[in-house]
């Protein structure tokens, strides 16, 4: 099924285009979602009726309190969940055409994904939780290894491959996460309250290390933080509310960059 033809809210640069060259055509596109939880006389509504584009390359943050929609609308795009109406698409294919298998692949090889306390596997050292997602995905295991060690190293966790996620910092466990979530070079990368749990100089230098590894890989980033001082890492913010987009806002490309630079 092809996109919707309605224009993106943004746009983006992919990371083969000269600058200002604008592709139209969003990596994701959400219209109409609706989330309900419950049954008939005690339903909550966790979305109602958001549209939304990414756009490829681009960054995105999606703001708001405690049980306002942002963790449901992230989980719909990435198609963890199923929304009980609308439509999200993936580079033209609609989400819910593909099978449980297919959506699953999808995530494995098209999405990376970077949460609040990293989740990695506690009994796998720092370059197995980076090489198993891609061995499952097919790749063999030389040139996973191969790939994870440079994300590791390029991450700043060089002489670290062997440790144990009990055996790194905070700040270290979600490099290793950011690793994992990069090394299969994602079209989009999904971060749920990423520095939630460190300290905020530690989290500072985590979320500048994930805006300019998706960067620099062109992948999109699309980010849930209640945090301005996060969002702020992003070119672009959505503010939700009960379940809908309350207000937008886009940062020049510089101001961005500054954000980051003062860090």
């Amino acid at each position: 099924m092809a996109a919707p033809s309605a224009p993106p809210v943004a746009t983006g640069m992919h990371p083969a285009a000269q600058p200002g060259m604008v592709h139209p055509s969003p990596v994701l596109a959400a219209r109409g979602l609706l989330m309900t939880y419950g049954t008939a006389g005690t339903t909550t509504r966790a979305l109602d009726g958001v549209d939304l584009d990414v756009a490829r390359a681009d960054s995105l943050a999606v703001m708001g309190p405690s049980g306002c929609g942002k963790t449901t609308l992230l989980h719909i795009l990435a198609g963890i969940l199923t929304p009980s109406s609308g439509s999200v698409h993936h580079d033209g294919t609609d989400l819910a055409s593909l099978s449980d298998r297919r959506r699953t692949r999808m995530r494995r090889q098209d999405f990376g994904f970077v949460f609040q306390d990293g989740q990695l596997l506690p009994e796998l050292t720092a370059l197995e939780n980076v090489i198993l997602p891609r061995m499952l995905g097919g790749v063999s295991r030389r040139a996973a290894t191969a790939e994870a060690a440079s994300w590791l190293d390029r991450l700043g966790l060089s002489g670290m491959h062997e440790r144990r996620p009990t055996q790194l910092s905070g700040g270290q466990a979600q490099r290793v996460a950011i690793a994992r979530a990069l090394a299969g070079r994602p079209s989009v990368v999904f971060a749920d309250e990423p520095t939630g749990a460190l300290d905020q100089t530690t989290g500072q230098a985590v979320l500048q290390i994930l805006a300019d590894s998706c960067r620099d890989t062109g992948a999109s980033l699309v980010m849930v933080t209640h945090d301005a001082k996060v969002a702020a890492a992003c070119r672009r913010t959505v503010a939700m509310r009960d379940g809908r987009i309350a207000q937008e806002f886009v940062r020049p490309a510089e101001d961005v960059e500054l954000a980051g630079a003062a860090r």
